[in-house]
């Protein structure tokens, strides 16, 4: 049977159904038979477009999942790779505790919201130290930032970062003893 020649079908349709296609039919110029066809083809090109569509989305989906899968895969590697560095980084740390003869000498400066340089910081802390006995072998810095900070915040900051350096001193010597 060629494509072109007809077929005859009985057709069952609800009244209303019947009633919106004389309507379309009527509305459209053409005649019942042909609305039907016309819709019938309608729905079939829609079909197989839609399906064209999800298949060109899918691949879209998977392309882009891959993607992430392979920035995923990276960003693994890279946790490792830090965590790794981290934990070399506490051994080596842990390696050079200062003995019993290096002494910890904390110190907050706080230059009141005045520009002050690295060089002028470590004189300081030399010149602190040398007053107090002190032979100071390295630094631990906390920058202590009056720009950021405003009244009670600022206070409160500043004595947190006393109390953190209290803390760190009796940590030192609570391990010392032990030891």
């Amino acid at each position: 049977m060629a494509e072109n020649d007809e077929v005859r079908i009985t057709l069952r349709l609800t009244e209303g159904l019947r009633d919106e296609l004389k309507e379309a039919s009527d509305a459209s110029g053409r005649s019942m038979n042909a609305e039907i066809l016309h819709r019938l083809d309608r729905s079939l090109q829609w079909e197989e477009d839609g399906q064209k569509e999800a298949n060109a989305l899918i691949e879209s989906l998977q392309a882009k999942l891959d993607e992430v899968i392979g920035v995923n895969e990276y960003l693994e590697a890279l946790k490792a790779d830090l965590i790794e560095r981290l934990d070399r980084a506490d051994e080596a740390r842990q390696d050079h505790t200062p003995s019993q003869e290096e002494p910890i000498f904390n110190m907050v400066l706080d230059a009141k919201g005045h520009p002050i340089s690295w060089p002028e910081i470590a004189a300081h802390i030399h010149r602190t130290a040398k007053a107090a006995g002190v032979e100071t072998v390295s630094f631990r810095v906390a920058v202590f930032d009056a720009h950021r900070q405003s009244g009670g915040d600022r206070d409160r900051e500043y004595a947190r970062l006393v109390r953190w350096y209290q803390e760190q001193t009796r940590k030192y010597k609570a391990q010392t003893r032990e030891e």
